[in-house]
C-alpha cells in the first residue's frame, strides 16, 4: 500500500506538517508506504484550464507521478479564510480528475482559531468528491493549532496523537478494502 501524504502550507514550519507527519506514522503502522508530497518543494504554474500537461514542467510531471502510483491519499491544509491553500487548490487543480480518481483520501486541516478547520475540510471533501475520489468520513480539525504541538511538532493536547494516527491507519484500512485486499485491523482506541 502506497500512501501520499499532501501537505498544502508552503511554510517551513507549518502545524499541517507536523499533523500530517502524525496521521503518515498511523499509516505506516498500518502497513503503508507513505511518500510526501510538500508543496513547498514544487514550482508550479497557476492553473488556466491548459488541458496541455506537458508545458507544465518537470514538478508538475513528478507531483502527477507521485499521485498516480499512490493507493490512497493523506492531505493536510490550513485554513485560509475559511477554506484550503490556493497552493493546495492550485495543484489539484493542475492534477485533474485522472491521477485522483477513484483513490482513498482522509483529510487533516488545522486553524488559528477557536472554531478549527470544518470548512476546510468540507472544501476539500467537496473538490475531491467532484474528482473522483472516495473521502474517508473520519477526518481531523484542529482548533488553535499553535497551542496543539510542542515546538518539535510533536502533539502535546490530550488525544491528538491517537486521533491523527487513527486517520492514517483507517486510511490505509478502508483503501485495502476499496482495493479488495487484506485489510489491517483498527487499532484500539483506548
Amino acid at each position: 500500500m502506497n500512501v501520499v501524504a499532501i501537505v498544502g502550507s508552503l511554510r517551513s514550519v507549518s502545524t499541517s506538517r507536523h499533523a500530517l507527519r502524525r496521521a503518515a506514522q498511523g499509516a505506516a503502522r498500518a502497513g503503508a508506504e507513505v511518500e510526501w508530497l510538500d508543496l513547498k518543494d514544487y514550482t508550479l504554474p497557476l492553473c488556466d484550464g491548459r488541458t496541455d500537461t506537458d508545458t507544465y514542467g518537470r514538478d508538475f510531471q513528478r507531483m502527477r507521478a507521485l499521485v498516480q502510483r499512490a493507493d490512497a491519499l493523506l492531505i493536510g491544509s490550513p485554513e485560509y479564510h475559511g477554506s484550503m491553500t490556493g497552493a493546495l487548490k492550485n495543484a489539484l487543480d493542475l492534477l485533474g480528475e485522472e491521477p485522483v480518481r477513484g483513490k482513498l483520501v482522509g483529510l487533516c486541516a488545522v486553524a488559528r482559531g477557536d472554531a478549527g478547520a470544518m470548512n476546510t475540510l468540507n472544501h476539500l471533501r467537496h473538490v475531491l468528491r467532484w474528482m473522483g475520489a472516495w473521502v474517508l468520513p473520519t477526518q481531523v480539525s484542529i482548533p488553535r493549532a499553535r497551542e496543539a504541538f510542542d515546538p518539535a511538532g510533536e502533539p502535546v493536547r490530550p488525544g491528538l496523537a491517537a486521533e491523527l494516527e487513527l486517520l492514517g491507519a483507517e486510511t490505509v484500512r478502508y483503501a485495502g478494502l476499496l482495493a479488495g485486499g487484506a485489510v489491517p485491523p483498527l487499532p484500539s482506541r483506548s
